[in-house]
Parts: C-alpha cells; sequence; structure tokens
C-alpha cells in the first residue's frame, strides 16, 4: 500500500488516482487509510520491482520485510475475517492472485540477484 497523500506519494502522481493504484473503493485500503497497488498493471509491476532491485544495489539492502501480506493477498484484506485452516480460505475468490503473482516475482528477483537475502512476508 502507499500513501493516500497527493503532496508526498504516487497518488495523483498523472494527474489520476489510478496510475498506480486500483480505481474506486477497491483502491482504497478504508483502515489505514492508503492506497492500494493494482499488481495487474504492468507499469507497477515494473515499478515495484525495479524498486526492490534499486534497494539491494544502491544501498546493499539484505533481504526485505514485506509488511501487511495479508491486505495484499485478499480483496477483503483479512479484515474483521477469521481464518479456520479450510484450504479455500486461504486461496479463494478473495485471492487477488495479481498481488499474490507480485509477491512471487520479487522474492524471485530478491533470491535471483543475492541468494542469502532474507524476505520475510
Amino acid at each position: 500500500h502507499s500513501s493516500n497523500n497527493t503532496l508526498d506519494g504516487l497518488n495523483g502522481f498523472d494527474g489520476t488516482d489510478t496510475h498506480y493504484f486500483h480505481g474506486g473503493p477497491r483502491g482504497h485500503h478504508w483502515m489505514w487509510d492508503s492506497r492500494l497497488f493494482n499488481y495487474g498493471s504492468w507499469e507497477v509491476l515494473r515499478f515495484l520491482l525495479s524498486n526492490a532491485r534499486w534497494w539491494l544495489e544502491e544501498y546493499k539492502f539484505d533481504g526485505f520485510r514485506f509488511d501487511g501480506v495479508t491486505s495484499m493477498m485478499y480483496t477483503h484484506h483479512g479484515l474483521q475475517m477469521t481464518f479456520t485452516g479450510n484450504y479455500g480460505e486461504y486461496f479463494g475468490f478473495a485471492t487477488d492472485v495479481d498481488a499474490v503473482v507480485y509477491l512471487m516475482l520479487v522474492n524471485d528477483l530478491i533470491h535471483g540477484l543475492y541468494p542469502d537475502a532474507v524476505s520475510i512476508g
């Protein structure tokens, strides 16, 4: 997720609120007052993956901690949900497949560049 602000964040970067984010209610996290990336957009993937690589190479990061993974992986963001262990709850119609693919891609990038790097979600 990203800042909802237009002055210090990506929201409104190109004059719209949908360049990097989902439009409408899907693009807003109501509990965190933040914007939600559209992981199905090639531009978003390029931006986020190049950011990860930049931090690894420029600042020699040895890993990443991905915060709010449940919020990324599910359209309900895991809010007001109880996971009982039923497989259908974890990978069903509420799964944001594009976000899961992004997590796979960024992990592949991190460990492809630096096999000993750590990624935590």
